[in-house]
């Protein structure tokens, strides 16, 4: 993932306690399950009320319970003292806010906290987890759907950082459109498939290369390297991305973004599609293009 945030993490103190933060807006308190630390926490934060998200996980690490609220030490109290059944042998929890208490805090708003809790379902579920949590659905104005992106992303970048998930959640119309599916679509819109290999193809007699990228925090990034990365540097050929209404962006156009010749002197070149609500984005470096008109399927 792109270190678009800083990040530190403190080592485990006395009172069993992991402090981390991002360079954004994202604090986190990584504890065990005493009462204790609950009650170190609750000094450290003036004995006021802070909102914030929290996450219990069992002793073996593969169940999660998710959860929100105004004040996050009452609500692991309960949980500490009367645990429901269904995440009764937590052992850890995993505390995220702003680090500002309810009076100035951006998650004193319930609807930002209730659909940052539903994502982040859908993000362990992703990942694997079994999560004992369901959610609801929120309506947003819109200065809370512009929080509730923005802080998608920082808690993407946090879980990351500490390990607790290892992959993001493709947006809808964004899962790669796999070998067999892809052929039968082409061929539908009268593509011509000369050969068709899993990674190289000749399509209406053009060199294709297939490459779907790899989740990042950019978009999605696609390295060239070696063959694959001197073939853009002459631009011949044509990337195609089997994603959301599938891209044929000729290496003549990916070579505007890369501006500076030297650059195919290093071992790799990584460019990121980034799929937004009307437009498609190619980026490398600092330098972005417009790669709307390359879909195939409007």
């Amino acid at each position: 993932m792109e270190d678009k945030f800083g990040y530190h993490q403190d080592l485990k103190n006395g009172d069993g306690i992991i402090r981390a933060r991002t360079t954004g807006h994202l604090r986190s308190w990584d504890i065990p399950r005493t009462l204790h630390a609950l009650e170190v926490l609750k000094k450290e934060w003036g004995n006021l009320e802070y909102p914030g998200i929290y996450i219990l996980f069992d002793s073996a690490g593969k169940k999660v319970y998710i959860g929100e609220a105004k004040d996050i030490c009452n609500r692991l109290k309960t949980h500490l003292t009367s645990p429901e059944d269904k995440i009764k042998d937590w052992n850890r929890a995993v505390i995220i806010n702003d680090g500002r208490s309810a009076m100035q805090s951006d998650f004193n708003d319930s609807v930002i906290r209730k659909s940052l809790e539903l994502y982040l379902i859908s993000l362990f579920k992703a990942n694997k987890y079994v999560v004992v949590a369901q959610g609801e659905p929120q309506k947003h104005n819109p200065h809370q759907k512009a929080m509730v992106q923005a802080f998608k992303e920082e808690f993407d970048f946090l879980l990351m950082k500490k390990n607790c998930i290892t992959k993001l959640i493709e947006k809808s119309g964004q899962e790669e459109i796999l070998r067999d599916d892809l052929k039968k679509i082409l061929e539908t819109k009268g593509c011509k498939l000369e050969e068709w290999g899993a990674y190289e193809a000749v399509i209406n007699g053009e060199k294709v290369y297939i490459r779907p990228g790899s989740k990042k925090q950019k978009g999605w990034q696609i390295t060239f390297r070696d063959k694959f990365k001197h073939t853009l540097q002459r631009g011949e050929g044509t990337l195609l991305v089997p994603r959301d209404g599938i891209l044929f962006i000729p290496f003549s156009e990916i070579q505007k973004v890369i501006t500076d010749p030297t650059k195919y002197k290093q071992n790799t070149i990584d460019i990121y599609i980034n799929f937004k609500d009307e437009t498609i984005e190619l980026t490398y470096s600092t330098n972005t293009i417009d790669v709307t008109s390359f879909r195939l399927l409007k």
